[in-house]
């Protein structure tokens, strides 16, 4: 949100600024070739300066036109956050590959800030679906394109973006324990994208298991 002086009027006028205009204006800055490199996405220029970006998230792919920026997405990933963060992963990727080495939101700069909602909205509800329902889980995992780990008593990693990934553990109830729900991240996802985005993508995953 920001604020400017009327001059005409000689008051004060309260406008909000889209989200979308900050991962659009950098866009418009770097060369296309240079944005699908570092993020690992496909590039298809119909002519100088148009074409669109072709972004694998999860099981599916999100189509970005040039030089509108628009997001076209198939029913099942098509939201709000979801185009945001397709912009923004775009706008900020740097190229740095998965390292196959796990970390938790709190190891994430800023998370420990978002930790409490992180649980509540992503974690809990999770755990909460399928703490006694462990195969619904694989099925639903499997048809967001999770690929399954060996943690917990059931792991799946998922590619919300190319180079984002984030893994959900998931251990089942029993007589002496509630369920619980762990999700980690990469630790590379943090060199393109922050804790506020990386919860995002998260609640963005968590919202299609539960569905």
């Amino acid at each position: 949100m920001w604020i400017r002086l009327n001059r005409n009027i000689g008051i004060l006028i309260e406008e909000h600024k889209s989200p979308f205009d900050e991962p659009k204006e950098i866009l418009k800055s770097l060369p296309p070739e240079v944005v699908a490199k570092r993020a690992k996405v496909k590039w298809e220029q119909t002519k100088q300066g148009v074409g669109k970006f072709l972004v694998s998230v999860l099981a599916g792919t999100i189509t970005v036109s040039i030089p509108e920026f628009e997001t076209f997405a198939p029913v099942e990933l098509s939201s709000y956050s979801m185009s945001l963060l397709t912009l923004i992963y775009l706008s900020r990727a740097s190229g740095t590959p998965p390292t196959g080495k796990w970390i938790s939101f709190r190891e994430i700069t800023g998370g420990m800030f978002y930790e409490p909602v992180f649980q509540r909205s992503v974690e809990n509800p999770v755990a909460t679906r399928f703490g006694d329902d462990i195969e619904s889980f694989r099925q639903k995992s499997m048809q967001l394109g999770g690929k399954r780990e060996d943690m917990g008593d059931l792991s799946f990693t998922f590619s919300l973006f190319p180079l984002i990934k984030i893994c959900f553990v998931l251990w089942k109830s029993n007589i002496e324990f509630p369920s619980r729900c762990v999700v980690l991240f990469d630790s590379a996802a943090p060199k393109h994208l922050g804790a506020f985005e990386l919860r995002m993508g998260a609640q963005e995953i968590c919202s299609r298991l539960i569905k």
